[in-house]
């Protein structure tokens, strides 16, 4: 898994620029799941979604079938983080996603994770506003560079606090 992400900030300021970016970074990145917050900042992210990605209004994951889209073939998981699925119907609740089946060992089918190992894939925002395709970073860089401070200090198996309540790593 390569972990892309996009300003969710610029829906704040551009709605159609964000959209437009989000369409473009799915096409280059060929994303398999897109994860986004439900709403904040008084910005409905999901609706944003629905309307870069048509099918998810009309697809409904409780039917069984695997969700496919002819704007963006490679994805199969629209993924939101609120808490009910509400109008979201095409979308999966993150939560869903999270079973302690106890089977991801059988689901990884022998893959491992080393240094190098692609994790992270940088998008440039060019002028426009849309996002290229940038360079990939393994593991081992995405650790040297602290890119993810929370993480990497708990790989390292050191003390840190997340700001919020009860939250200490």
């Amino acid at each position: 898994m390569i972990l892309y992400t996009l300003d969710p900030a610029q829906a704040i300021t551009d709605r159609e620029g964000a959209k437009a970016a989000l369409a473009r970074a799915l096409t280059i990145t060929n994303a398999n799941v897109l994860v986004t917050q439900e709403a904040g900042d008084d910005v409905h992210y999901a609706q944003l979604c629905r309307e870069v990605i048509p099918e998810i209004r009309i697809f409904d994951f409780k039917s069984g079938m695997p969700f496919i889209s002819g704007y963006y073939p490679h994805l199969r998981f629209p993924i939101h983080t609120g808490f009910e699925i509400g109008t979201n119907y095409g979308m999966v609740p993150l939560k869903h996603m999270l079973v302690p089946s106890g089977q991801l060992k059988n689901h990884l089918g022998g893959a491992l994770i080393t240094g190098n190992t692609p994790v992270y894939g940088e998008l440039i925002i060019g002028p426009d506003g849309l996002p290229s395709q940038g360079k990939l970073l393994t593991n081992d860089e995405v650790i040297k560079s602290n890119l993810w401070p929370t993480v990497t200090s708990i790989l390292k198996k050191q003390y840190s606090e997340v700001e919020g309540v009860g939250v200490v790593f």
